[in-house]
């Protein structure tokens, strides 16, 4: 048999590797998908369970991050729905922990597109912020956990038409970002800094919002005092105030014993319209281990209440 031989360019290669990846994986691989993904444990394998075992093993499987940004999509749209205007999603998965070396802002980026996604689909325009750099001169700068997540956004694959259209578009945090024709917007891990705070740009950002609904994703608004009389005792009540405007709608987070991050003793979990719900983590073997709920609360319980539930006192 005889066979032509043809040489191709590098430029060639990669353009028919990128052609035949976009048209042989999964649409969800890449990009946000055109219908909501399943809820929590439709796809999760994990038998109806509102929490995934082995949280300690990471990176984490897809599934399991699957798991959490439906629990967060279906808290969110429905507290939209029911007319919430000021709103707090505190979702603190190992990877979504910037406290822990295994961090990943990807986890952050794609929970956020997927939210972002289910929102817009829902015929609202919605506005994906990332604060801008705050400070003067050589004490400006970011918070590191969110250094570079503005390009990585808009260089994300989104869904076909929502950048395009509008119905996704990108921002900072200020007055001056609020377009008449938002809807609603997201707010992504917003922090003060050393020397310089934020709440003054969110605070001007929310009074131009007005009932326009405004969700922060894992924020961090406590006073940072520093020099030039930033976030002193001064107007400290008045800041508080402001934050506790903010309601849960979800929240999110792993039990250790402090200051440690292993074991995982158990979980903290409240989401829109349900209770918050302490859950123990009991392992039967070193293949099985679950979570079992062990205290239910009308507000967040403090330490002693979950040390209680957990311990079974």
């Amino acid at each position: 048999r005889r066979f032509a031989v043809r040489f191709v360019s590098s430029r060639e290669v990669v353009t028919t590797m990128a052609a035949v990846r976009r048209t042989s994986r999964a649409p969800w691989i890449l990009r946000a998908s055109s219908t909501p993904s399943p809820g929590p444990s439709s796809r999760s394998g994990f038998d109806g369970s509102t929490i995934p075992p082995f949280l300690n093993t990471t990176p984490h499987p897809r599934h399991v991050r699957q798991h959490f940004y439906a629990d967060v999509r279906h808290a969110t749209l429905k507290a939209i729905e029911d007319g919430a205007r000021r709103a707090v999603v505190r979702s603190v998965f190992p990877e979504m922990n910037t406290e822990t070396d295994v961090y990943r802002v990807g986890t952050l980026l794609e929970m956020a597109r997927d939210l972002t996604t289910a929102v817009a689909q829902d015929g609202k325009r919605v506005k994906l912020c990332v604060q801008q750099s705050l400070g003067k001169g050589v004490f400006q700068g970011l918070p590191l956990s969110l250094s570079g997540v503005r390009k990585i956004m808009e260089k994300m694959e989104w869904e076909e038409g929502l950048v395009e259209d509008g119905f996704v578009r990108f921002g900072s945090v200020g007055e001056d970002q609020v377009e008449d024709d938002d809807d609603v917007f997201v707010i992504l891990c917003p922090q003060n800094m050393q020397g310089a705070a934020l709440l003054p740009l969110l605070q001007a950002m929310d009074e131009k919002a007005g009932e326009r609904p405004i969700v922060l994703i894992n924020p961090d608004l406590t006073d940072i005092p520093s020099s030039g009389n930033v976030m002193q005792v001064r107007g400290r009540q008045e800041r508080m105030e402001f934050v506790a405007n903010f309601k849960d709608i979800y929240h999110f987070r792993l039990l250790y014993k402090k200051p440690f991050l292993y074991p995982i003793y158990g979980a903290l979990r409240m989401t829109y319209g349900e209770p918050w719900t302490v859950y123990k983590r009991v392992q039967k073997s070193r293949k099985e281990e679950d979570y079992f709920p062990v205290g239910s609360f009308d507000k967040e319980p403090s330490t002693s209440e979950i040390t209680s539930c957990i311990l079974g006192r």
